[in-house]
């Protein structure tokens, strides 16, 4: 009897031990794409694989093949004047979508054969945005209206569009504004930071279920975000330093300095960041939360970073009004980054985006 009960707590002990760790892994699954979401894209299901960067100065959305780095196609907004800022994808909809800072709006394409779909009206300023198929959900953040608009996917539609949190955070002052967004692969939580000032940045958890308010932790100022398992990377480039927290409950759980980090993506081991203002790019080991290499880059304000699927090509746009110029890297296996290729993918290259 004493041998059962015994065997029956040393369960109970490696349950809870393995909790975490069985939720972060089936979550990160999530980031690397479920069967249903693959059978559902075609181009996943093809083979293909793509890089694409919205060239917020001339209108367009290069898109380049993630497996050889070759130059595919553009794609032209419908709208004159258009500023495509960010771009964010969905397996299940086999969809692309854009946000246009000047009109308004997020216009949505075929994953596969680039061909406009349709768009969906939002407020001004459409800057970064992050989608989660499970939960069904894409947020935009509306940075000259100061809101976030949530989109139901299945209606495209906007639900929900939130205003600052002021009640909840009183010492926001006029200053302050949504910047970056991201939702955690669980789709349980949505995340926002919000910029007020040179010096301080606010990182909001929100849940994505009834849209509410649920905490907030502040950082350092220009913030940015990246939920990787069950840790949730903050690269604030004011403060030269990425904090990771818990995504749970944005507990601490450590610090890496890095000199003006900003952009951020990661490729299963390893966590990459711009230097934007000192031209690098680093890379972090994520077990160790370590910097584990760093390279200078060819080109002035490195700014967003994507990784293809098999984590073999970093994907890096340099931004700036005149600027014209997108570079690949291979990452090999210690975390070094080789530059493949360099190409002019249009004016003012922004947010990218990899599927």
């Amino acid at each position: 009897m004493k041998k059962a009960v015994l065997f029956l707590m040393m369960g109970v002990c490696v349950l809870l031990l393995s909790c975490d760790t069985d939720i972060a892994t089936s979550e990160n699954q999530v980031i690397e794409g479920d069967q249903d979401q693959k059978k559902n894209d075609r181009s996943w299901y093809s083979g293909k694989e793509y890089f694409l960067v919205a060239n917020r100065g001339s209108a367009t959305v290069s898109v380049f093949n993630a497996k050889n780095t070759e130059f595919i196609k553009d794609i032209t907004l419908p709208d004159p004047g258009a500023q495509p800022t960010y771009l964010a994808h969905s397996r299940r909809k086999s969809r692309i979508y854009v946000g246009d800072f000047i009109n308004k709006k997020v216009v949505y394409y075929d994953s596969a054969t680039f061909e406009l779909e349709g768009e969906i009206d939002i407020e001004e300023g459409a800057f970064h945005m992050w989608l989660n198929d499970r939960v069904g959900q894409l947020w935009v953040n509306n940075i000259v209206s100061k809101t976030t608009s949530v989109i139901d996917l299945n209606t495209n539609t906007v639900i929900e569009t939130l205003s600052l949190p002021v009640n909840e955070i009183p010492e926001l002052t006029e200053n302050a504004v949504q910047h970056d967004v991201t939702i955690s692969p669980s789709g349980v939580a949505a995340y926002v930071t919000i910029l007020d000032g040179a010096d301080k940045s606010y990182v909001v958890m929100y849940s994505t279920r009834t849209m509410k308010y649920l905490k907030h932790e502040e950082v350092g100022g220009d913030a940015h975000l990246l939920p990787v398992g069950y840790k949730l990377y903050v690269p604030a480039q004011n403060e030269n330093k990425l904090t990771v927290f818990s995504r749970f409950n944005l507990s601490k759980l450590g610090e890496v300095p890095f000199e003006s980090t900003h952009g951020v993506a990661n490729s299963r081991r390893f966590i990459f960041t711009t230097g934007i203002g000192v031209n690098k790019i680093g890379v972090l080991d994520r077990y160790t939360n370590k910097v584990v290499s760093e390279i200078t880059t060819t080109y002035d304000i490195p700014h967003n970073l994507a990784v293809n699927r098999r984590g073999t090509i970093l994907f890096l746009s340099h931004s700036g009004g005149t600027a014209t110029k997108v570079v690949f890297y291979r990452i090999k296996r210690n975390g070094q980054l080789e530059e493949i290729s360099a190409h002019d993918s249009g004016t003012n290259p922004f947010g990218v985006l990899s599927y």
